[in-house]
C-alpha cells in the first residue's frame, strides 16, 4: 500500500515537490467569471480545504483537477506531470485521482466489493480483491463487503466511496462535500475516519466544503476563495487568527462590527480606543471582534477595551454560554452598541445585569471601511 513516504518525491535540493499544482486558472461560463486565476499546490499527504459561499469557484476547481470540466486558461499538473493546459486536457481516467463525490456515486446494483473493484481493472481478479478488502478494512467496511448499497446507512455509503477513491491508490484525492448529506452526530465520525484513512494512504487531497469548522477540522490548509479569486491561503490558526479581510474574518465565526475613524493611532469605541497601527488620522476603518474575545465578569471595571454592558438575553448553547450585550457610552456618539459574547460552559446572568466587559487583543482585527463583508 502507498503510504506517506513513498509518495513524496523531492527535487535536487531535497524539497518535497508538489503532487497537485495549480497555475493561474481561469474559467468562465459564458459572462460569469468562476475561477479568476487561481494558483496553489499540495504537497504529499497535505490536506488543503477549498471554502467559500456557494458559486464562489471551490466546485469548479475540484471539477478542473478532476477533468470533468475543460481547462480553459492556465494549466494543471498533478505529480509532475501536466494534465491540463490551455487547449489540451488528459481524461479524469489518466489522471491518477480518486474522486469522492457528494452523493458517493456507488454503483446500486453492485455489492459493496464490486463498488470497490470497479477501477482496479488492470490488477488480477485475486489481486483486486485483495486490494478491495483491504482498503475496506482500513475504513471499517470489510464486514459489509457482501451487502449493496442500499442496505448500508449514510456514514457507511460515505465509506464506501472513500474506499473505491483510495483502492487504485491514488496520489491525489478530491472530494466534494463529502458529508454534507450526514447528520450531524454522524458527520463528525465519519470525517474523523476519513481523516485518518486519508493520512494513511499518504496521497494529497483536496476538498470543497463550505463548513468553515469542518475545513479547521480537516485541513492543513485552508483555501478561502469568493466570487473566482482566492483571498487567502495558510493553515487554519493563520487564517483564524491572521485573517486577510473582513470577509475571511466573518467566514470563519460570527463577529462583532464596530465603525470608527482613526485619530492617532486610535478608534474611540463604547469599549474605549482600541489601537487601528497602521491607518493614516481621519481613516474611516471596522473593527472586527469575534464573540469569543469578550471576555466578562461581575465587577465594573475602566479603560482602553473595557467597559461595563447590560445584558439583554443570555442563552446556554450546550459547551458554551452566548450574551447578547448592550453598551451605551457618552464619549462616543450614536445609539448603543450591541454586541455578542461568546463564554466557555454555563454562565447565564439575568436579563438586565450589569457585567464588566474586556477584550482580547488577539482577537480583533481592524480593515478598511467599505471592504466586501
Amino acid at each position: 500500500m502507498q503510504n506517506a513516504a513513498l509518495a513524496r518525491t523531492a527535487d535536487e535540493n531535497g524539497a518535497v515537490e508538489p503532487v497537485l499544482k495549480v497555475d493561474n486558472v481561469v474559467h468562465r461560463y459564458g459572462a460569469i467569471m468562476a475561477v479568476a486565476g487561481v494558483s496553489l499546490s499540495i504537497a504529499p499527504g497535505e490536506v488543503v480545504a477549498l471554502v467559500g459561499p456557494s458559486g464562489c469557484g471551490k466546485t469548479t476547481m475540484l471539477r478542473l483537477c478532476a477533468g470533468v470540466e475543460t481547462l480553459q486558461e492556465g494549466s494543471i499538473s498533478i505529480a509532475g506531470r501536466t494534465v491540463a493546459r490551455t487547449g489540451a486536457s488528459l481524461p479524469p481516467e489518466h489522471r491518477g485521482v480518486g474522486f469522492v463525490f457528494q452523493d458517493f456515486a456507488l454503483f446500486p446494483h453492485l455489492r459493496v466489493i464490486d463498488n470497490v473493484t470497479f477501477g482496479l481493472d488492470r490488477m488480477p481478479a485475486a489481486q483486486r480483491r485483495q486490494r478491495a478488502l483491504a482498503v475496506l478494512e482500513q475504513v471499517g467496511m470489510a464486514a459489509h463487503a457482501q451487502k449493496y448499497p442500499h442496505q448500508l446507512s449514510g456514514g457507511q455509503q460515505q465509506r464506501v466511496a472513500l474506499a473505491r477513491a483510495l483502492a487504485p491508490e491514488p496520489r491525489i484525492v478530491l472530494l466534494d462535500e463529502p458529508f454534507s448529506g450526514l447528520d450531524a452526530q454522524l458527520r463528525s465520525q465519519v470525517r474523523d475516519d476519513t481523516l485518518h484513512a486519508l493520512k494513511q494512504s499518504g496521497a494529497a487531497t483536496l476538498m470543497v466544503t463550505h463548513d468553515a469548522e469542518e475545513a479547521m477540522f480537516m485541513a492543513d490548509r485552508i483555501a478561502v476563495m469568493r466570487s473566482g479569486s482566492l483571498l487567502q491561503l495558510g493553515s487554519p490558526v493563520d487564517i483564524y487568527y491572521h485573517p486577510a479581510s473582513a470577509y475571511v474574518a466573518g467566514f470563519f465565526s460570527d463577529v462583532n462590527r464596530i465603525s470608527g475613524t482613526v485619530q492617532e493611532g486610535h478608534v474611540a469605541t463604547p469599549l474605549g480606543r482600541l489601537p487601528a497601527a497602521g491607518f493614516p488620522d481621519g481613516a474611516a476603518v471596522e473593527i472586527i471582534m469575534r464573540p469569543e474575545a469578550l471576555k466578562v465578569g461581575a465587577e465594573a471595571v475602566s479603560g482602553d477595551g473595557q467597559g461595563v454592558a447590560r445584558v439583554m438575553a443570555a442563552r446556554m448553547l450546550g459547551r458554551a454560554s452566548l450574551l447578547h450585550l448592550e453598551l451605551d457610552t457618552e464619549e462616543v456618539e450614536g445609539p448603543p452598541l450591541h454586541l455578542h459574547c461568546r463564554v466557555p460552559g454555563l454562565f447565564l446572568p439575568q436579563e438586565g445585569e450589569k457585567v464588566a466587559v474586556s477584550l482580547d487583543p488577539q482577537q480583533i482585527f481592524v480593515f478598511p471601511a467599505g471592504q466586501e463583508c
